[in-house]
């Protein structure tokens, strides 16, 4: 398989996932207790794992995806204090902040086009992180994943505790 057949798929999965991403975060959204904390039990589980490898492999990178998770945390409690909340007969949904959302993504998605479209720099520079454990990448892959993680936090805690209101057609 050539070169250039495996970025045209990680192309595709990006985009993919960057549209899956982006519905997420427009209109009105199904509260779900379950999908919620699945999502939020493997956004941990992903956090754990980028921080075990970024402690190993560079420690600029990490020190840049903790600053973006402290950046982010911040972000996604803005964002779930300006989401609205609803109950109906339907069940219970949620509207987040399309801004929010939608930046955040955007951010993390043109820092990955951008790596896709400028060539590697082969020069190795001493002290200069290798090119995979760019910080900046990591910086704002880690304001992504605050921003969910405590945005996913808040919806867990919005699906405790909630019954529907009654059918309109029931007696």
């Amino acid at each position: 398989m050539g070169q250039g057949v495996i970025y045209l798929i990680a192309a595709g999965f990006v985009a993919w996932r960057v549209y899956r991403r982006m519905r997420r975060n427009i209109g009105r959204q199904p509260l779900q207790h379950r999908r919620v904390a699945f999502r939020l039990s493997v956004m941990s589980l992903v956090t754990i794992i980028l921080i075990v490898i970024l402690f190993h492999f560079s420690h600029l990178a990490l020190a840049g995806f903790g600053g973006g998770l402290l950046i982010g945390a911040t972000l996604g409690s803005i964002g779930l204090r300006l989401t609205k909340f609803e109950t109906t007969a339907e069940g219970h949904f949620y509207i987040p902040d399309t801004r929010m959302g939608v930046g955040i993504t955007l951010l993390l998605t043109g820092r990955i086009i951008y790596r896709f479209i400028v060539p590697p720099d082969f020069t190795l520079i001493p002290g200069h992180p290798v090119k995979p454990f760019s910080p900046l990448t990591f910086f704002l892959a880690g304001i992504t994943i605050g921003y969910f993680l405590v945005y996913l936090t808040g919806l867990l805690v919005h699906t405790h505790d909630k019954t529907p209101l009654p059918r309109a057609d029931s007696p």
